[in-house]
C-alpha cells in the first residue's frame, strides 16, 4: 500500500481421674511418650493424687502464624465443653482458646495450661516455643530492559534502498504526466534517517498508515525534531510490501512517489522499515536537500 507523497516536511493429673493429653497435628500422631519425659512439660496436683497422662509432646514448637490443636482425656473420655479453663502465660508470644487452639503470634516462649476447673490443683503446662516467621525471600526486580530508541533501518535495507532509488534516478523516466531526466545521486543522511525510522516504527507500533503521526506531527515536524535544517524536504511511505525491490517498484508506479524519487533538488535520502501492524512492513523515505 502506497498514499499520496508529500514534499516539503505495563500452634494432670487430678484425684481417681486420668487425663491423656493428644496433640493433633496434620492428622498424624506419633508413638505416645510419657508426660514426664516431655523435657518442657509440667503438671500439678494436691498430695495423693494419682497421676498418670500421656502426650505426644509436651511441649510445641511454633512458627509465628502457626495454630496447633491440643486435645486433652479426662477419665479416657474427650474433654466435655466447660471441663477444662485454658490460659496462656504470655499472649504476646501464644494464644489459647477455650478448646484447646494454640495460636503462635509472635518469636519467645510461654506456657499453655489446661486446668480442671472442678479441681484447679490438676494442671497440665504445656511450653510453647515460638520462632518468627521467615520472611519469603522477596523475588528479584527483574533488570528493566531499557526501550531503546528506534534504530535507523538495518543497514542492508537502507542500502538496498538507496541503491534503487539512484538507479531510478540515474535514467530519465515519466513520473505520470511529467518527464524527469536522470538526477543526481542521492546520499544517506543520519538525521534523515532517524525521522523515517521513527515514524516507520511508530506506525507498525500503533497500526496506523498515514504521514500524520498519531501524536498529531506531520512529516515536516518529525525531520525538523532531528535537527535537520532543510531547504526542501519530501516523504514517501507504503505499507504491506516485503522487500526494497518491491516498495521502490511500487513507489515509481504512483506519480506523486516518483516524482519525490526523481526530483533533482533533493540530495540526501532517509530510510525507515518497521515490522508489525496490519501491514505486517512499514516503509518510509525522508527526502531533503540543505
Amino acid at each position: 500500500m502506497t498514499d499520496v507523497p508529500f514534499s516539503l516536511k505495563r500452634s494432670s493429673g487430678l484425684a481417681a481421674l486420668t487425663l491423656s493429653v493428644i496433640l493433633s497435628a496434620c492428622g498424624t500422631a506419633p508413638a505416645p511418650q510419657d508426660l514426664a519425659s516431655a523435657p518442657n512439660a509440667s503438671s500439678g496436683a494436691v498430695a495423693g493424687d494419682v497421676l498418670s497422662a500421656q502426650a505426644i509432646s509436651g511441649a510445641l514448637s511454633l512458627t509465628a502464624g502457626q495454630t496447633q490443636q491440643i486435645n486433652i482425656y479426662v477419665g479416657g473420655q474427650p474433654a466435655q465443653p466447660g471441663q477444662l479453663r485454658w490460659t496462656t502465660s504470655n499472649a504476646a508470644v501464644a494464644t489459647v482458646t477455650q478448646t484447646g487452639l494454640v495460636k503462635a503470634v509472635a518469636a519467645g516462649s510461654a506456657v499453655v495450661r489446661t486446668t480442671l476447673v472442678s479441681n484447679p490443683s490438676a494442671f497440665l503446662d504445656f511450653s510453647v516455643t515460638v520462632a518468627a516467621a521467615s520472611a519469603p525471600a522477596p523475588a528479584p526486580t527483574p533488570t528493566p530492559t531499557p526501550t531503546p530508541p528506534a534504530p535507523p533501518a538495518s543497514g542492508d535495507t537502507a542500502q538496498q534502498v538507496l541503491q534503487l532509488v539512484n538507479a531510478a534516478r540515474a535514467q530519465a523516466r515519466n513520473c505520470g504526466a511529467a518527464s524527469f531526466a536522470a538526477a543526481p545521486a542521492v546520499t544517506l543522511n543520519a538525521q534523515l534517517g532517524q525521522a523515517a525510522q521513527g515514524h516507520a516504527s511508530d506506525m507498525a507500533a500503533q497500526n496506523y498508515f498515514s504521514h500524520t503521526s498519531k501524536d498529531g506531527r506531520t512529516f515536516v515536524q518529525r525531520i525538523q525534531a532531528t535537527g535537520y535544517a532543510y531547504r526542501t524536504i519530501g516523504e514517501n511511505i507504503a505499507a504491506g510490501q516485503s522487500t526494497p525491490q518491491q516498495v521502490v517498484a511500487g513507489w515509481l508506479q504512483s506519480e506523486g512517489h516518483c516524482r519525490n524519487i526523481m526530483n533533482p533538488s533533493f540530495r540526501e535520502l532517509g530510510v525507515g522499515y518497521a515490522k508489525g501492524g496490519s501491514y505486517a512492513h512499514y516503509w518510509v523515505q525522508d527526502f531533503g536537500a540543505r
